[in-house]
């Protein structure tokens, strides 16, 4: 059985899934599996696992192309997964080479972990890696190198940190669910209910879970500078005003959604933050 499962959520991104996979392989620790959650791609998403499935333990479950059905797949995937500890990530990102390493070590059972994306990579250099005309190094000191240069923005957060002190004083953490980069024993996902499946709007998902998971005494604990991503820039996705919903999900009381992984007879639902 792998330590952990890592779920990786693409709708159309086969190029950039090709990249994270790539730096999958180059992990410290390879006791993991993957699941592709594929949110309907019509590109050749498919034909990128199938490349990998010889080098990587990976599966993909896809559905449908209906919209924006990111937190049906998702659900999808962590009932595929085969191990106790999920982690979840974005397809639009070079993963460091400690990050599962650095993931499993500061897996907790009451905690949910968030790394939220590291550094970006400016959009022409993440243009070029993705089509593979140049190569891209995690190590520390090839990053700083590159922001030196000003090729990825924020290249401090590249940096591994251990020392919890040194964490304290250097790190400003975010103690919310970023759904780039999060991880969570297994019973704690099934604990909440997953993903509010009612939920088909981008932009604030990732709050929804953290409320029902924070309500289970689940909290959300940051770790930047310990499990690091590169994120490949792009052009920004509309957010439909997610502080405008932001206070009703934090007012919200309820430990499970009515319709996750499994449909309950109560339970919140997309119309408490959007009343019909």
């Amino acid at each position: 059985m792998p330590k952990c499962t890592l779920i990786v959520n693409v709708y159309n991104q086969a190029k950039q899934l090709d990249v994270l996979l790539e730096s999958a392989l180059k992990q410290t620790n390879q006791e993991f599996e993957i699941v592709v959650a594929d949110d309907g791609s019509s590109d050749e998403t498919e034909t990128i696992v199938a490349k990998w499935t010889s080098k990587l333990a990976i599966k993909r479950v896809w559905h449908e192309d209906r919209g924006f059905y990111r937190t049906i797949i998702l659900n999808t995937a962590a009932k595929s997964a085969n191990s106790d500890y999920l982690i979840f990530v974005d397809g639009d990102m070079i993963l460091h080479h400690r990050f599962i390493e650095m993931h499993l070590k500061h897996a907790h059972p009451q905690r949910v972990m968030c790394g939220w994306r590291g550094c970006k990579i400016r959009q022409d250099i993440a243009e070029q890696i993705i089509r593979k005309e140049i190569t891209f190094s995690t190590r520390t000191a090839s990053v700083l190198w590159r922001g030196l240069k000003g090729e990825v923005i924020k290249p401090f957060r590249t940096t591994i940190i251990e020392n919890k002190w040194l964490r304290k004083i250097m790190c400003k953490e975010r103690h919310h669910v970023g759904g780039c980069n999060f991880a969570m024993h297994k019973k704690n996902y099934e604990l909440c209910n997953g993903m509010d499946e009612t939920i088909l709007q981008y932009g604030y998902e990732d709050h929804e879970i953290g409320r029902r998971l924070d309500n289970n005494g689940i909290k959300a604990v940051g770790i930047r500078n310990c499990a690091n991503t590169y994120h490949l820039e792009h052009g920004k996705s509309e957010n439909p005003g997610i502080k405008d919903v932001l206070t009703r999900i934090y007012a919200n009381e309820h430990k499970q959604c009515k319709f996750g992984l499994k449909t309950l007879e109560d339970g919140s639902t997309n119309e408490m933050f959007f009343p019909k």
